[in-house]
């Protein structure tokens, strides 16, 4: 090899190792420039992380309080499809969520035509948000429910309509309260209407039954016209009867309260109602049960007597030839349930939350359902001759006593009342 290419060769050598330290400068610096893209990707994917731990923590959060909340929360898209269904509108609607999650709403949400104008989608459609509005909705179970509700349109960041949100509570009970309360207040005004009534009248029965009275010892009783004093007389002790028990429902009541022992009161109180029974070719056997413990009660004697004998006059009206009524006495004893008391502290406590229950039921005709809500109501009566007004005063005389009378029954099963009165005292 001549000397000229040597030396071309080792200048081609030179040239080469500086390319090669170039690239390797150049490498190392690229492998700078990349640990340091790492370091901040490493970084950018940390924060990103802490993100979405954040962004799934605030959504579990809010989850927590749509779930716990009591007011029902529905949220639909631009579509109408549902895509929150929290767990109090499960509760509301008898649907479970995945049923409803993804359908559509009007699917599920059944309202009448009057009330369409109301929904969640009047709001999708028109874009005019309700607030605190009344409607009903139909549950899963094709039952009514008087709901209170509010619906807002649900926008994004650009603030453009992404669906609507709708919540409602049910007032169902509210709406019953509500209608309770005005049954009361009428109640009321009624009975204070008719106990003026009554004390205006009350004179002139007075009247007419010592002059009907007097006619009767006047005429003869072999005179004709005797027959036709009897109706009067007999149509005046009615109506003195419907004003007194008008005034026992309306006025205060003074309960002269003494203590008796209660099986024995009950007994003397049937014996009573024996006695004056007209037997009417009925075969209807009372059977008292007494309580063991002889428990001891404080009672206006003649007023429980009043309550005792209209419920025991009521079962045996609703057996028609022969049948059974049974009296008994359930006591609800609270049991001590603190340490800290002493003896007499539990006897006390035991004596004042403790009490009785007087049973009276019959194998009779009983009382349907429509009317069994309505019995203890003055005037209504489901007899020719009744006047409606004896459960009421039984019901009121029990409230006296810091008591209170119930009842159930089912049509030819019979009937059963409870009066509740608190127990005084058990005698072993």
């Amino acid at each position: 090899m001549q000397e000229q290419d040597i030396q071309t060769l080792a200048s081609a050598f030179q040239d080469f190792n500086l390319i090669v330290d170039k690239f390797q400068h150049t490498y190392e610096t690229l492998q700078e420039k990349i640990d340091i893209l790492t370091k901040q990707l490493e970084s950018k994917n940390t924060e990103l992380e802490k993100k979405i731990i954040e962004t799934e923590n605030i959504k579990n959060f809010l989850d927590s309080i749509l779930n716990n909340i009591n007011s029902a929360v529905v949220v639909i898209d631009r579509q109408g499809n549902v895509t929150h269904f929290n767990r109090a509108a499960e509760m509301i609607s008898g649907y479970e969520k995945e049923e409803i999650l993804g359908k559509q709403y009007k699917s599920y949400f059944h309202t009448k035509k009057s009330a369409d104008s109301k929904s969640a989608l009047y709001t999708l459609s028109t874009g005019k948000e309700s607030y605190k509005r009344h409607k009903s909705i139909e549950t899963k179970d094709n039952k009514e429910k008087e709901v209170e509700f509010s619906t807002s349109i649900l926008r994004d960041i650009d603030y453009k309509n992404q669906g609507v949100v709708e919540t409602f509570t049910d007032v169902s009970e509210i709406k019953k309260l509500q209608e309770r309360i005005v049954h009361i207040e009428t109640l009321a005004a009624l009975g204070e209407m008719s106990a003026n009534v009554a004390h205006e009248i009350r004179n002139p029965l007075a009247g007419i039954n010592g002059f009907a009275g007097l006619l009767d010892r006047q005429i003869p009783n072999e005179d004709p016209k005797k027959k036709l004093v009897k109706p009067i007389i007999e149509g005046v002790n009615r109506l003195n009867n419907i004003v007194s028990n008008l005034l026992t429902l309306t006025r205060p009541q003074n309960l002269n309260l003494q203590s008796y022992n209660l099986n024995q009161l009950i007994e003397d109180i049937i014996d009573f109602f024996k006695v004056s029974l007209s037997q009417n070719g009925k075969s209807v056997n009372i059977n008292f049960l007494p309580e063991p413990t002889n428990p001891q009660v404080k009672l206006d004697m003649q007023l429980f007597q009043q309550v005792l004998v209209n419920l025991l006059k009521n079962a045996w009206d609703s057996i028609e030839n022969e049948g059974m009524i049974r009296v008994f006495i359930r006591l609800n004893l609270l049991e001590p349930i603190s340490d800290i008391l002493d003896e007499e502290e539990k006897k006390e406590l035991a004596r004042l939350f403790s009490n009785v229950e007087i049973v009276v039921n019959d194998n009779g005709k009983g009382i349907s359902e429509e009317n069994l809500s309505k019995i203890f109501n003055p005037f209504f009566t489901t007899k020719q001759d009744g006047n409606g007004l004896g459960l009421a005063i039984c019901k009121k005389i029990m409230q006296l006593h810091k008591g209170d009378i119930h009842v159930t029954s089912e049509i030819n099963n019979g009937t059963e009342f409870v009066i509740t009165v608190p127990l005084f005292e058990i005698y072993d």
